[in-house]
């Protein structure tokens, strides 16, 4: 049977433990084995703190991130590589303290609007800093999940093509895929297919609406999207992403191009996503066995 995860841009991302205790709550309330928190401003989170209501909450934690401008790991210039490989490692380094057992996301190079194209160099100065990432994950106990966005987000990566040649590149067992509804809408020919063709190298199915809102609104047939999921025997994380404006930092918000609230009851939009996934998977699993073993 699949896990289950759920972003906190649902209710909120503010990292401050007591408030995060509150969307852990929730979490738990509505069934969901696990909560995908950012982990951004890194020297302000209190991952002591953090871990703890974690525990409190029976809750597994997984982390999602990107880089911060001015750095980038697919960059030619040696000083912005470095600091991207840096905040990487220093994600993991978080992560580790908080008890996350997988980082998803962009952890390939910057993220918004690139302007032109990306050439093979880049992927291949971008593989060998994330390939180091994930030695050093590994000896963690954090896996990496590479994270599929659309051509407006990002020119590295877009389709599953191209992040099953990156994976190559990489060629680090640590480094899987996360593949995302919302995005696989905009870049595949055959979302289905698609979906299918990332299920041996699949860490992370997100699923997410057409306009990032409630799971049962919009124009994606997700029933459709998860059915090779299903079909195939997959055991692994299955997540519900959904966000507005008011659950997310401003600049977060930016970034994700997130300008209005898409729901005002996250609790609401969490129950009805995990219905779906009854629905589709059967059922979901017991949160006892860890992320980092499967």
């Amino acid at each position: 049977m699949v896990r289950t995860s759920i972003h906190a841009g649902v209710w909120s991302t503010d990292p401050d433990p007591e408030k995060v205790a509150r969307v852990l709550a929730e979490v738990a309330a509505t069934g969901f084995e696990c909560l995908a928190l950012p982990l951004r401003n890194l020297p302000t989170l209190r991952p002591d703190a953090l871990s703890a209501q974690f525990r409190r909450a029976g809750i597994i934690p997984l982390g999602t991130t990107g880089l911060p401008a001015g750095a980038d790991v697919s960059s030619d210039d040696a000083e912005r590589r470095n600091k991207g490989e840096q905040h990487l490692r220093r994600v993991v380094a978080v992560a580790r303290d908080i008890g996350v057992e997988q980082v998803n996301g962009v952890l390939y190079g910057p993220l918004g609007h690139a302007g032109q194209p990306v050439d093979a160099d880049a992927r291949r100065r971008s593989a060998e800093v994330v390939s180091r990432t994930a030695d050093a994950a590994a000896q963690a106990g954090v896996r990496l999940c590479v994270e599929l966005v659309n051509r407006y987000e990002t020119a590295m990566l877009n389709s599953v093509e191209q992040g099953r040649e990156y994976l190559a590149l990489v060629d680090h067992p640590n480094v899987r895929l996360h593949v995302d509804t919302y995005h696989m809408a905009i870049e595949e020919r055959d979302p289905v297919g698609a979906v299918r063709a990332a299920l041996p190298v699949l860490g992370y199915f997100e699923l997410d609406q057409s306009h990032r809102g409630r799971l049962d609104e919009g124009s994606l047939d997700l029933r459709a999207f998860a059915e090779p999921v299903r079909t195939s025997g997959y055991d692994g994380l299955v997540g519900v992403e959904a966000f507005s404006r008011s659950g997310l930092a401003p600049d977060h918000a930016n970034v994700l191009s997130i300008w209005r609230d898409q729901f005002k009851d996250g609790t609401a939009l969490a129950h009805q996503a995990m219905g779906l996934i009854r629905e589709i998977f059967g059922g979901a699993e017991s949160a006892s066995r860890s992320v980092a073993t499967r």
